[in-house]
């Protein structure tokens, strides 16, 4: 059926449910109309026949909702809940890393002959260490803030993303309310 020709049809049924509306009994004094119930619920059901595919697909998200919002809120508790565990595995790295570096910079420290010129060699050799050490780890620290900071990113933006879709789709279920 032609677009012009269904919205023509569905025009005239809604006029015909007005008129019926319009001209139906009135009960008095309570602003309420005597009308078939039959002859409106069949004008309805005309109209609902002849209603795109688009309007069913409207009516079915808007009956879904509540399950896709939900799910929407299932999926972002999920990446919420990954980049929180990948933030203590990188931490948790980092820290093991740091430790391991310490120990080996003490570990170095302890076996430095005694010797005045070797003792402040190693000594500065071992501060270098510690200097680069504490450097590599305050590195490793801000890497991972910032990989982080991008996946805590990368999932609020999908989640927006979705919240987005969510709020179109409602505002467009509104409009054919």
């Amino acid at each position: 059926m032609p677009s012009n020709h269904l919205d023509l049809k569905v025009l005239d049924l809604l006029e015909e449910f007005e008129n019926k509306i319009e001209n139906a009994t009135s009960v008095p004094l309570t602003g309420k109309i005597m009308a078939d119930r039959e002859e409106l619920l069949e004008i309805l059901r005309e109209i609902h026949i002849l209603l795109p595919e688009e309007y069913q697909h409207v009516k079915w998200i808007k009956s879904q909702k509540n399950q896709i919002l939900e799910e929407a809120q299932r999926s972002a508790d999920a990446l919420l809940s990954s980049a929180q565990r990948e933030e203590r595995r990188v931490f948790d790295s980092i820290r093991e890393h740091e430790e391991r570096l310490m120990d080996e910079v003490e570990l170095k420290r302890k076996l430095m002959v005694d010797e005045h010129e070797i003792v402040r060699q190693a000594r500065e050799k071992a501060d270098k260490i510690v200097q680069e050490a504490t450097q590599f780890s305050a590195n490793m620290k801000e890497d991972a803030f910032d990989y982080v900071h991008e996946v805590m990113n990368r999932a609020t933006s999908d989640v927006s993303e979705v919240l987005e879709t969510l709020r179109k789709n409602l505002r467009e279920l509104e409009e054919y309310k």
